[in-house]
C-alpha cells in the first residue's frame, strides 16, 4: 500500500531544500484557510518541525463573505491551532476594509488577495515571523497557466506562481499534486473545511479547474497539469534571466525626469522585442508605481511607436498614463505630470553614482556620501547595524558603483528586522517623516534593490552576519 504521508513530506522537504525556503530556528507564519490544501501544509509543517528546529504560527483571516460560514472556518482553524498546540492569529474584515478600496477596477478576489497578503505580511512583522507560508499546489500552478493564458499575458505572467517571493513568501507544496494531498488528508485522517464557492461556476478560476482541465486530461493529455506546471517552471527560469539582462540595460538607457521616465529610443529599437518588453514594463512601474491593468497589448501598442517614421505619437494607457515619442525620446508619465518640467538644477535631488570605495557629492540633497570598505574586525560589535549618520552592510553584497537617488513611486525594502518588503513610504510614514520631506530623503541602491534609506533604516537582505567577511561602511557628510 502506497505510504501517501511520507510521499509529500519527502516532496515538500526537497521543494523546500531545493528553494532554501527555510532555516533552522526561522519562525513561520503558517496561512490557515481551514480548506484541504492548507489544513496539509499545516500538518506537513508540524511533522517537519523538530528535525528543521521551526517555531510555527497560525494565522487566518475572515474576508465576512459567508456570514456564520466564515465565522465556523475561523473556529475550525483556532481549535485545531490549539490541538496543535500552535499559537494563532485570527484577523476579521469589516465592511470598511472593503470600502477603502471601492474605487478601485479589480475583482472581489483580487481585492481579497490584496488584503489577505497585507494583513499576513503585517502579523508575520508583529510576532517576529521570518517566512509565511501558503499551501498552493502543483495543480494551483497549472491553473494560474491557463488563467493567464487566456488573458494574453505575456511570458512573465505565464511563468505562473513563484516558489518564493521577496524570500518572505513560500510554498512549500507547490511540487505536490493536489490529488495527493487529499490522499494525505485520508491517509492522515485529519478534517478541513470546504468552501461553497469553490464550486460557484461564475467564477473564472472554478470554470477552469472543473470544465476546462478534465476536458484537457480526457481529450488531450491525462497529464496536463504536471505539462503545464512543468511549462511554467521553464518560463520561470527563462524570464528570471531575461528580467536581468533587461534590468541591467534598463540602467543604461533610462533617466528620471520629474514625474516621468525617458528611455532613449534609438537604444531601445536596438535590443532584441523580449528586451524591449521588460524594459518598458519597468519604466511603467516606475512611472505609475505599479503595473495593474497593464497588459502585454498595452505594452505592444506603446513599442509600435518606436516603428513610426517621424518618430512621433502617443498611446493612451490604463492608470491615466501615456507613453509619448518625440524623436529620439519615449516619454512614459502619468497625465497630471504632462507638460511639466523637471525642476531647475539645485532646487530638486537629482542622481549620483558613488563608487566603491569612494566618495560623491549628492545634488540637491546639500550631502557627500563616503564609502569604504574594511575587514569586518575593524567593525564594532554595536555598530554593524546602525542606520542614521553612517550604515555597516556586508560588501560583498552590494558590488559597486552605488546609485544614489530620491524615492520613487512603488520603492519597496526590507527594513532591518521585517519578515518582507515595505514600501518606503509606508515606512516613512510609520517614522512621522512630514510629506515635505519624504522625497529628499536619499536611497542608496545596489543594483534596482534598496540598501539604505539614508538617515533611517539599512536593508535586512545586505545586514552583516556571521559569513560576513568585509564591511561596507557608507557615511554621509554635510558639503
Amino acid at each position: 500500500m502506497r505510504n501517501v504521508s511520507g510521499t509529500v513530506e519527502r516532496q515538500a522537504r526537497r521543494t523546500i531544500a531545493r528553494y532554501d525556503m527555510l532555516r533552522p530556528g526561522e519562525r513561520v507564519l503558517v496561512a490557515v484557510s481551514g480548506g484541504p490544501d492548507s489544513t496539509a501544509l499545516l500538518s506537513v509543517l508540524c511533522r517537519l518541525a523538530p528535525e528543521m528546529k521551526l517555531d510555527l504560527h497560525v494565522a487566518h483571516l475572515d474576508h465576512g463573505w459567508r456570514g456564520r460560514a466564515s465565522a465556523r472556518d475561523a473556529e475550525f482553524v483556532r481549535r485545531m491551532a490549539t490541538r496543535l498546540r500552535l499559537p494563532v492569529t485570527v484577523g476579521h474584515l469589516g465592511p470598511r476594509a472593503w470600502q477603502a478600496r471601492e474605487g478601485r477596477q479589480s475583482s472581489r478576489e483580487a481585492r481579497a488577495r490584496e488584503l489577505r497578503q497585507s494583513f499576513l505580511l503585517e502579523t508575520a512583522r508583529e510576532i517576529g515571523a521570518q517566512k509565511v507560508a501558503l499551501g498552493h499546489t502543483r495543480d494551483d500552478q497549472a491553473e494560474s497557466l491557463l488563467l493567464r493564458l487566456l488573458r494574453g499575458s505575456g511570458p512573465r505572467g505565464l511563468a505562473g506562481t513563484y516558489p518564493v517571493v521577496d524570500g518572505v513568501i513560500i510554498r512549500p507544496l507547490i511540487d505536490v499534486r493536489r490529488r495527493d494531498i487529499m490522499a494525505y488528508l485520508r491517509e492522515r485522517r485529519l478534517s478541513y473545511r470546504v468552501d461553497a464557492t469553490n464550486r460557484d461556476r461564475t467564477l473564472t478560476r472554478n470554470r477552469v479547474r472543473r470544465s476546462l482541465i478534465p476536458l484537457l486530461e480526457r481529450e488531450f493529455n491525462p497529464n496536463v497539469v504536471e505539462a503545464l506546471a512543468h511549462a511554467a517552471d521553464l518560463l520561470r527560469d527563462e524570464d528570471g534571466f531575461l528580467g536581468g539582462l533587461a534590468a541591467n540595460k534598463y540602467r543604461e538607457i533610462a533617466s528620471r525626469r520629474g514625474e516621468s521616465v525617458v528611455l532613449e529610443a534609438r537604444a531601445l529599437q536596438e535590443l532584441p522585442v523580449p528586451i524591449r518588453r521588460r524594459i518598458l514594463r519597468l519604466a511603467l512601474a516606475e512611472a505609475r508605481g505599479d503595473l495593474r491593468r497593464i497588459a502585454l497589448q498595452h505594452v505592444e501598442r506603446s513599442l509600435s511607436l518606436l516603428e513610426e517614421r517621424r518618430r512621433r505619437g502617443r498611446v493612451s494607457l490604463p492608470g491615466g498614463t501615456a507613453v509619448d515619442m518625440q524623436g529620439d525620446q519615449m516619454r512614459i508619465a502619468r497625465r497630471a505630470a504632462e507638460g511639466g518640467e523637471p525642476a531647475a538644477a539645485g532646487t530638486s535631488p537629482r542622481e549620483a553614482l558613488c563608487p566603491v570605495p569612494g566618495e560623491v557629492v549628492l545634488p540637491g540633497f546639500d550631502l557627500r556620501l563616503k564609502a569604504t570598505v574594511v575587514p569586518r574586525e575593524q567593525v564594532p560589535a554595536d555598530l554593524r547595524s546602525f542606520g542614521r549618520e553612517r550604515a555597516f552592510l556586508d560588501a560583498d553584497l552590494l558590488p559597486g558603483p552605488l546609485l544614489i537617488r530620491p524615492r520613487r513611486p512603488g520603492d519597496r525594502f526590507v527594513p532591518l528586522g521585517a519578515p518582507g518588503t515595505r514600501k518606503v513610504k509606508s515606512f516613512l510614514i510609520d517614522r512621522k517623516v512630514p510629506v515635505d520631506e519624504r522625497g529628499r530623503i536619499p536611497l542608496v541602491l545596489s543594483g534596482d534593490r534598496i540598501a539604505w534609506v539614508m538617515d533611517h533604516e539599512i536593508d535586512d537582505r545586505f545586514k552583516i552576519t556571521d559569513a560576513t567577511r568585509r564591511v561596507l561602511v557608507l557615511e554621509k557628510t554635510s558639503r
